[in-house]
């Protein structure tokens, strides 16, 4: 279980002139970029995971200032897919143009936990389900979400990842058709790989993790 145990905590003049820094510089090279509200992760336990919505500029302004907020640091929660066709694990190597490891290889799909609709409790299967659709062009009638795997936090940006599990009754490379016709340009490649595969570099530290557990 997720959920909301606080408001968004008041920054002092001088982080919040650094955040708006930050973000102009990022805005200027991505000018799509939104400030949505991501979830960020106060306590992880085994059965809760309790925080408060932050917004995307400061997790962003973060990423490039890793000590911006001295011992409070952000821990932006996100969710990735372990994807299983019926022939293999799929997994995508991020655009170049991500604001976020570009050109790495993760599980797919995968995304920040977001506010779709104000929320006050939030499901975790449900944001992996929004994502498949917007990355892959899965629906659910198309793909399963399972149970979760494990949480991996990213060392440098405390960006906590929760790896779950996906199936698909299609195959490979009809996949890969519906990603280029229905999905967006979040991967620049999708793989297919086997046990007995060489696996691609670098990978994100959850896909390394989610892989070894799947052994």
């Amino acid at each position: 279980m997720v959920r909301v145990e606080r408001g968004m905590p008041d920054l002092s003049p001088e982080i919040e002139s650094r955040v708006a820094s930050h973000w102009n510089t990022a805005l200027a090279k991505h000018p799509t970029l939104y400030n949505g509200r991501v979830f960020c992760a106060d306590v992880i336990g085994a059965e809760i995971i309790s925080g408060h919505w932050s917004e995307y500029r400061r997790v962003l302004a973060q990423m490039r200032d890793p000590n911006i907020y001295g011992p409070e640091v952000l821990r932006p929660l996100a969710v990735v897919g372990l994807l299983r066709t019926t022939d293999g694990i799929v997994i995508g190597q991020r655009s170049e143009n991500s604001i976020y490891l570009p050109g790495y290889w993760q599980g797919a799909p995968a995304g920040n936990v977001e506010s779709r609709e104000g929320e006050t409790r939030i499901d975790l299967a449900a944001q992996l389900a929004a994502e498949c659709l917007e990355e892959l062009g899965l629906t659910d009638v198309a793909c399963q979400v399972g149970a979760c795997l494990l949480a991996c936090e990213h060392p440098q940006t405390h960006i906590v990842d929760v790896g779950m599990n996906i199936t698909t009754s299609l195959d490979f490379e009809t996949l890969k058709e519906r990603c280029s016709r229905l999905g967006n340009a979040e991967y620049q490649t999708l793989m297919l790989i086997r046990p007995e595969m060489t696996l691609p570099t670098p990978l994100v530290p959850t896909l390394s993790a989610m892989l070894e557990q799947n052994r």
